[in-house]
């Protein structure tokens, strides 16, 4: 009797969690950043609904990989399982904070639609794309901006927590990419090299500095950008430390676990 092949061990913790460790920070920073400033039983739940969201890419993307190639997998039903699963949340959170805060908490997410929408579209070919790294954290600092609205602060502050969570996410993705590719001895390319960092940093800290002149952000909040700049700048140098990408990644979460600790102390202050 033929031998019969062993069965594949399906890992769920690949199906059902995302593979990119630093997008759980670039997630997490908004939710935080908007828990922080505006905390509300309805910013909890919009934070919940876009968590949710969130886990939902990986299974979603692994589902449609093998409908499109007219496959069906172990993985596949499983997939679709977590995809239902985390759905559900998402609905049952996104009603929550409906019944106890409107439509308001919403509409930030209509203005992120044209970000989320070129997410999806490089998101679904092949290998890793600058433009989808780029569009999905801005695309989801938009959760900072809901959690407030849901917390009942007013629309222009809201949106000064979505331009700064972008001015935080952008230049960090690109940061991220220089440092690995300069730690590799590799050339920058499509904005990566140190110099083109170093500006984008910069440009960060006037974005920011003019939603503070016109009143969006507290000062807390330029402090926050230069510290990431002097990051920049440090991390890119010949003085830089010596870290793994882990290490690396480690670090980041706790400059944007301080980036959105100092701008909730300006708002508290102000």
């Amino acid at each position: 009797m033929a031998a019969q092949p062993a069965k594949r061990n399906i890992s769920y913790k690949s199906i059902a969690l995302p593979a990119e460790h630093g997008s759980w920070s670039l997630t997490t920073e908004p939710i935080l950043l908007g828990l922080l400033v505006a905390p509300t039983w309805a910013g909890l739940f919009m934070a919940i609904a876009a968590f949710a969201v969130f886990l939902i890419n990986r299974p979603l993307k692994i589902y449609w990989t093998d409908r499109r190639r007219g496959r069906t997998y172990e993985r596949t039903a499983i997939a679709w399982r977590f995809v239902v699963f985390y759905g559900a949340i998402a609905l049952a959170a996104s009603a929550m904070t409906f019944a106890l805060a409107g439509w308001r908490p919403f509409a930030p997410f209509a203005l992120a639609l044209p970000l989320l929408l070129i997410f999806m579209a490089y998101d679904q070919r092949p290998g890793r794309h600058w433009q989808a790294e780029l569009t999905a954290p801005a695309a989801f600092a938009a959760v900072a901006a809901a959690i407030g609205l849901a917390g009942g602060i007013a629309w222009l502050p809201a949106l000064g927590l979505w331009g700064f969570m972008i001015a935080r996410s952008v230049p960090t993705v690109i940061f991220v990419r220089a440092r690995l590719r300069l730690d590799k001895d590799k050339e920058g390319g499509r904005g990566e090299s140190v110099p083109a960092t170093i500006a984008i940093h910069v440009l960060a800290v006037v974005v920011v500095a003019a939603l503070v002149w016109v009143g969006w952000l507290p000062w807390a909040a330029v402090l926050a950008v230069v510290i990431l700049l002097a990051r920049a700048i440090w991390g890119l140098s010949d003085y830089r430390w010596r870290a793994s990408v882990q290490a690396l990644g480690f670090l980041e979460v706790g400059f944007g676990m301080l980036s959105a600790l100092i701008v909730a102390i300006g708002f508290w202050l102000s």
